[in-house]
């Protein structure tokens, strides 16, 4: 798993597990984090994380601190992922735009905004090739906390949306 490359659902087609997250995202969000805790052994080189909890970290239960920028795992492990971005409350998630499922209608409530990237995104494979075929779904930046929020929103990646906040 990583977050830029994770165990997407397209793994099973090509044979590979690794997925990681386009250069060109970050450059739109014009963002440094400071963790990365689903990231590939070492990072990757173009995601602006200062630290990096790979798969044998478990990036899950280590500690989270400052603006974190997650691309979990896909699949049945996304949830967890999520539930611990939201309670954090500081950072990017990146996920396919799945608003069937139970995790969405649980984790985008809470966010701040999301943005429903425009197109499909071209994951760039864990072997570093250039993929030629796009992603198997459209995908989402779920935002947690203001300024992730005025990220997204600037970035011209798709199209972002202010999520209301229930009064208490």
């Amino acid at each position: 798993m990583t977050s830029g490359g994770l165990l997407h659902e397209r793994g099973w087609i090509t044979g590979s597990s690794e997925w990681y997250t386009p250069p060109h995202v970050f450059e739109a969000l014009g963002l440094d984090f400071d963790l990365d805790p689903a990231a590939p052994p070492g990072g990757v080189a173009w995601i602006p994380a200062r630290r990096h909890y790979s798969q044998a970290d478990d990036g899950l239960t280590r500690p989270w601190r400052g603006r974190v920028w997650l691309n979990p795992p896909y699949g049945r492990q996304t949830p967890a992922w999520l539930r611990r971005l939201a309670a954090h409350g500081d950072g990017i998630a990146l996920v396919f735009a799945r608003s069937d499922t139970a995790w969405f209608q649980e984790f985008v409530p809470p966010a701040t905004a999301v943005c429903f990237v425009a197109g499909r995104l071209r994951f760039v494979p864990g072997d570093g090739r250039r993929e030629r075929s796009t992603a198997g779904a459209p995908s989402l930046l779920i935002a947690y906390g203001l300024p992730c929020a005025l990220a997204v929103a600037q970035s011209r990646l798709g199209q972002t949306f202010v999520v209301p906040q229930a009064s208490s």
